[in-house]
């Protein structure tokens, strides 16, 4: 169960990080308004979604190594805390940068995701170690 959760977390988690363009600039960045004002925007915004990037690249990598659902679960934390930042960047920012308002929206929709997707990964890791499910053991003939 627990590298079905990390399989699908990565893949919905990259999915935010690597959005298609590989280029210099993204759509995002193609978006920003004024020339000047872009190139403020974009210095304060690519890092925010390089660290993005990378806490998702530590996910997958945990992901296929089979990481334990503890790891995994600091692992989608720290990648929500960068999703975070790029959102209060995003709605600080509207008017001088020219974000798009969907942009927020999207990030907010895949924070949530991220959110639930941490939720059941750390239910898990505190399962494993209270070591198995709660309830009643035993033969109940």
């Amino acid at each position: 169960m627990v590298k079905r959760i990390l399989g699908w977390s990565t893949i919905a988690l990259l999915a935010v990080s690597f959005s298609g363009n590989h280029s210099s600039a993204s759509p995002l960045e193609d978006s920003l308004a004024v020339p000047a004002e872009r190139d403020a925007c974009t210095k304060e915004f690519v890092p925010l979604r390089r660290e993005a990037e990378e806490r998702g690249k530590l996910i997958k990598a945990a992901s296929e190594r089979h990481a334990p659902p503890g790891e995994a679960c600091k692992l989608i934390g720290n990648f929500g805390q960068s999703e975070i930042k790029m959102i209060k960047y995003i709605e600080a920012n509207p008017a001088k940068c020219g974000f798009p308002s969907q942009i927020a929206d999207q990030l907010r929709v895949s924070h949530k995701n991220t959110e639930a997707i941490q939720k059941k990964v750390c239910a898990t890791a505190q399962e494993a170690q209270r070591g198995g499910p709660a309830g009643p053991v035993g033969d109940f003939d």
